[in-house]
């Protein structure tokens, strides 16, 4: 590895710094890309990457060649394990046979896979904790966790080892560490590019992606869609939901000044929003957990001890709730579609905080945080919507972040959006 002053260089590279690298200069790309997977694993040994796929060559053709990525360890590269943070030996040890519907579509764009990286076991968590192989740190706060459970993926981009990492959102797994460490990302809708990764609750798991900057997830969508290059954005009609009983004071004053400078003002319907928000946290709890039961109910028989405490906790609390509790969790899940539904009858997006607070230490990480954070998050993962996550920024290091909720898959509002976040 480099020196210092040599691996400082190679840091914080946008998408366009190592597509130019690339096709300038295959053998020096291949070189800092290495030089960046053995940084990362000197400073953080198996906490944040699960393998290291550094070894190829660059693409040099397509709208991402050139730039590489880090994929969360629950998406299928083939001749890989996908053992998603665990280590239950049947995933552990059993490479796959043939690559995830995402990296298929990644490798059309031209982007080069070099890392798989950790998270929450089983994705089910929003810290970054992780008793297998260690938890993921928050990559400048190293007291503070990196937040989950797209840890891995997060702390990559956010330390600059990479210009973007793929994670998921089930809960809030893109949002919440996006808002910890100062990073945008979005999420689509279930199902979207999930073929060939593993499920936690398949009607509720998103896909999305990390960037460090506003123009470098502005550069992917235009990437992604590639018929919208031309797109123009577009004026939007929106609002914002934010209330100083869910959100800590320092960060309910950053978040109302950046509010300000967009422009924004509270949403109509925003009362109905509040009163739904405590029973979405607890409907999306119980759908999440009746889901993710299903799936591990084999494995928690035969290999109970081989799981996180924590995660095994949250997974059997599917097989204990009531017929009413169901009954209540999917009538609040219809009631808080309908509440999505109605509002973008006329409006574009919604803004809502992405946490209550910035990255926290190890021992902050309770079930109440966890619920209070859900409370912001699951209105989206209920009602099933994309959301674009930005940082907002408390001081040098530590941010929180808003969440813009908007209606469907496409390159237009979130484009719009980015171009209206300038602002902040």
């Amino acid at each position: 590895m480099g020196s210092g002053d040599d691996l400082g260089a190679t840091m914080m590279r946008s998408l366009q710094d190592w597509a130019t690298l690339a096709k300038s200069d295959s053998v020096s790309w291949k070189a800092a890309v290495q030089e960046m997977i053995a940084a990362c694993r000197e400073a953080s040994r198996d906490s944040v990457m699960s393998a290291n796929l550094s070894g190829g060559e660059p693409v040099l053709v397509g709208p991402l060649a050139g730039v590489p990525y880090g994929l969360k360890d629950l998406f299928n590269i083939k001749g890989w394990p996908t053992h998603c943070s665990s280590v239950i030996p049947d995933l552990v040890n059993t490479p796959v046979g043939a690559d995830c519907k995402l990296v298929q579509k990644l490798d059309q764009l031209g982007a080069s896979c070099v890392v798989k990286t950790q998270m929450n076991e089983f994705t089910y968590g929003l810290s970054g904790e992780n008793p297998h192989y260690g938890d993921c740190r928050h990559p400048f706060l190293k007291e503070c966790l990196s937040g989950g459970s797209s840890s891995g993926s997060a702390h990559m981009v956010a330390a600059g080892y990479l210009p973007l990492a793929f994670g998921t959102d089930t809960g809030g797994s893109l949002r919440v560490p996006a808002a910890w460490c100062g990073l945008y990302a979005i999420r689509w809708v279930p199902g979207y590019f999930m073929d060939g990764g593993f499920p936690l609750a398949p009607s509720f798991d998103t896909m999305g992606w990390f960037t460090r900057s506003a123009e470098d997830m502005a550069r992917m969508i235009r990437c992604w869609f590639a018929d919208a290059e031309s797109t123009q954005p577009r004026s939007l009609k929106g609002g914002v939901y934010l209330s100083q009983d869910q959100v800590e004071p320092e960060c309910y004053v950053a978040l109302t000044r950046a509010v300000e400078r967009l422009g924004l003002y509270p949403a109509r319907g925003g009362g109905e929003l509040r009163s739904l928000l405590p029973d979405c946290q607890r409907a999306f709890t119980i759908l999440q957990s009746l889901e993710a039961y299903g799936i591990h109910e084999e494995r928690l028989t035969k290999t109970p001890g081989l799981y996180d405490p924590a995660v095994k906790s949250r997974l059997e609390r599917g097989k204990t709730w009531t017929a009413e509790d169901v009954s209540f969790a999917r009538e609040m899940a219809a009631r808080i579609e309908n509440w999505f539904e109605n509002f973008f009858a006329t409006h574009d997006f919604i803004a809502l905080p992405s946490s209550p607070g910035p990255a926290i230490r190890s021992e902050e990480s309770t079930p109440q945080l966890r619920d209070k954070t859900l409370r912001l998050t699951a209105p989206a993962s209920l009602a099933r919507k994309p959301a674009l996550a930005v940082p907002v920024r408390l001081d040098h290091h530590r941010t929180v972040g808003l969440q813009f909720i908007f209606k469907d898959v496409g390159a237009e509002v979130p484009s719009a959006l980015l171009e209206l976040c300038k602002g902040i």
